[in-house]
Order: structure tokens, then sequence, then C-alpha cells
């Protein structure tokens, strides 16, 4: 019984610490979607354009899946809030903000609403 045991936690140690590897290396990939960091992958694993090297048997299949899972079709809400200027006071929190219209409304003058030079 004892034997079974050691063997039991000789045989699951490997995958267990396999399974945790796969995971965080899936987490890395989807904390690092910027396209230079695509770029720069593809660049050291073949030197051909991006589709060229995804068809082709230059690159290893791990490289392969994980190019593919880094490329993403649409916009994420993270990219659009990441240039978000959330207060006018620098070192502020959310909460320190006014509450201000966010894009207030300014017509242009010219001289056809016969504003401009003092026109009437």
């Amino acid at each position: 019984m004892a034997i079974l045991k050691l063997i039991f936690i000789t045989l699951t140690l490997p995958l267990l610490f396999l399974h945790s590897y796969v995971a965080v290396s899936i987490l890395e990939l989807q904390n690092a979607l910027k396209t230079s960091e695509i770029d720069a992958t593809v660049r050291r694993a073949c030197s051909k354009k991006l589709e060229d090297c995804l068809e082709s048997e230059d690159m290893e299949s791990e490289t392969q899946r994980r190019l593919l899972l880094m490329q993403r079709r649409y916009i994420s809400y993270e990219t659009l809030r990441r240039d978000m200027v959330p207060c006018q006071k620098p070192g502020s929190s959310y909460y320190d903000c006014g509450a201000a219209q966010a894009n207030p409304y300014s017509r242009g003058c010219e001289i056809i609403t016969r504003c401009a030079r003092g026109i009437k």
C-alpha cells in the first residue's frame, strides 16, 4: 500500500507542476497583448511576414499557438480606457474629481453664422 502511494505521488506531482505552468503561461499571454510584443516574438521566430510565418514550418507549434492567441480582432475595453485621464488634478483619486462636462460643446464662429469679426 505504501508503494502505491509513493508511485501515485511520484506521478501526480509532475502533472500538477505542468498544469500550473501552462496556466501561468496562458495568463502571461493574455496580459501581453501589445502589437509590438507580437511583432518582436514573430521576428525572433521567423524573418518573413506574420501570415507567412504562421503558415510555414519554420516556427514551432507552441509559438504558433501563442501568436494566434495573442491576436485579437476587436478593441477591448482595457485598450479604450488606457488613454483616459480621470481627473484634471494629478494625483487625485476618482472621488476628488469635480463633476464636469466631459466634452463641452463649443460651436465655431464663422462668417455664415454672422458671429465673426463683429459682422451683423
